[in-house]
């Protein structure tokens, strides 16, 4: 598939390409290994890799589904119903229910239940940017993961090199260190914005 958006075009395609903590890293690496196995909660600020990272967690068996669009009760009584049956074809499933802090009261009492109900054969994944708006009933059902990136000059000075490789690969290569600080400097840690401003910029 060919993208012009170049925040889609240079998502991490692995966990090695996602700009994180290294303890992190490792942390999830782990489930990266082996699928799954956990009901996780991912939360942070826009952009820095929850989505992305869920996603690689298990890529040949992950349901993904937009809480921002589809976030009422029928949604999980949806999920129930499909996903009920027993074993599935080349292990466990994902079930990544992306924006979760977007789901009803209703929603979020539902999936409590649900995930639990279905855990024999699936894993679930939710992102959100707020936390706080999920009920505690369900944050306590999946372990938290917080994505959270501290702007260190090494931090920065990763972003800069990984924003000059891509402009050298979209053929810009006369594109500046200070005009790429300067973009880390406004968008940070923003990493899909990073990307969509440096080719804003260079267009």
């Amino acid at each position: 598939m060919t993208y012009l958006d170049w925040g889609l075009k240079y998502r991490p395609s692995s966990l090695d390409d996602v700009l994180m903590d290294g303890e992190l890293k490792n942390r999830l690496s782990k489930i990266v290994s082996q699928k799954g196995g956990l009901s996780l909660l991912f939360w942070g600020r826009p952009g820095c890799g929850k989505t992305t990272v869920a996603k690689l967690i298990n890529p040949e068996n992950t349901v993904f589904i937009n809480c921002s669009t589809n976030n009422s009760i029928e949604t999980i009584r949806w999920i129930e119903n499909e996903f009920r049956s027993g074993v599935v074809a080349g292990g466990r499933r994902l079930l990544l229910l992306d924006e979760a802090d977007n789901l009803t009261s209703d929603a979020q009492a539902a999936i409590r239940a649900v995930s639990e109900e279905l855990a024999t054969h699936n894993d679930f994944v939710l992102t959100a940017n707020d936390p706080n708006k999920l009920s505690e009933a369900v944050r306590s059902r999946f372990l938290p993961v917080k994505f959270d990136l501290e702007q260190t000059k090494e931090v920065t000075s990763e972003l800069i090199d990984r924003l000059a490789g891509i402009a050298k690969l979209e053929g810009y290569e006369s594109v500046t260190n200070k005009q790429l600080e300067g973009i880390v400097e406004r968008t940070f840690p923003d990493m899909r914005r990073m990307i969509k401003t440096l080719q804003l910029e260079l267009n």
